[in-house]
């Protein structure tokens, strides 16, 4: 497991995925201390914190679940990977579920560390206990949405590169943004996973402000 992700994670896109995290984390990170430092404690952080969310787990997600869905079957077995699985007493479907599990693991820690990060800079910028608190609730319910969006993308992306082989990556943008692109041309963003990953965010930085999602 642990080498099946190290793989993945050493990947170009996986590493573009993990710099693209951590640059946006680190720019709303900074907005987020000015904007408390210029208005004080009524600053609305938590809608920067979700404004930061939807961008890091655009940019940081994307490059990873694009780089689970290669072949890695065949990368794993020109690799040699296969044959030192097999004598340890791995079977193939063993090795199709550790790469799943793999995805999903790289896939959910791109989103959460930057993105639990921006949201324990608030929690430190909290001015009152019960605010401090709150925000507290908040991060792990960010923590709560990587892991939901990496056991989703992962699982999609560990699909389209076993049945796509290749063409892993093509099957996958076809099954995620085709539909996403036709729903949001219908004014159904939410039919789509990218829209209902988008909807759950939402919920979470309105229940995060103690309002209705907009």
């Amino acid at each position: 497991m642990a080498l099946s992700r190290a793989r993945l994670g050493r990947t170009t896109l996986s590493r573009a995925g993990l710099a693209c995290g951590a640059l946006l984390g680190a720019v709303f990170a900074t907005l987020a201390i000015v904007l408390r430092a210029t208005e004080g404690t009524s600053a609305p952080l938590e809608g920067l914190v979700g404004l930061g969310a939807a961008s890091i787990t655009l940019l940081a997600a994307a490059p990873t679940t694009l780089a689970a869905a290669s072949d890695r079957t065949a990368e794993d077995r020109e690799a040699g990977i296969e044959a030192l699985a097999a004598t340890r007493g791995l079977r193939a479907r063993s090795l199709h579920v550790v790469r799943w599990v793999a995805s999903m693991l790289q896939i959910g820690r791109a989103i959460a560390l930057p993105l639990v990060g921006l949201a324990l800079v608030t929690v430190a910028l909290s001015s009152s206990g019960s605010m401090a608190l709150r925000r507290v609730v908040f991060a792990l319910g960010l923590l709560a949405f990587s892991a939901v969006a990496g056991i989703t993308l992962g699982t999609l992306a560990a699909f389209s590169a076993r049945l796509g082989g290749r063409r892993g990556r093509v099957l996958l943008v076809a099954i995620v943004v085709v539909p996403w692109m036709l729903a949001e041309l219908a004014g159904r963003g939410s039919y789509s996973i990218p829209g209902a990953l988008s909807a759950l965010l939402s919920i979470l930085v309105a229940a995060g402000r103690g309002g209705a999602p907009a």
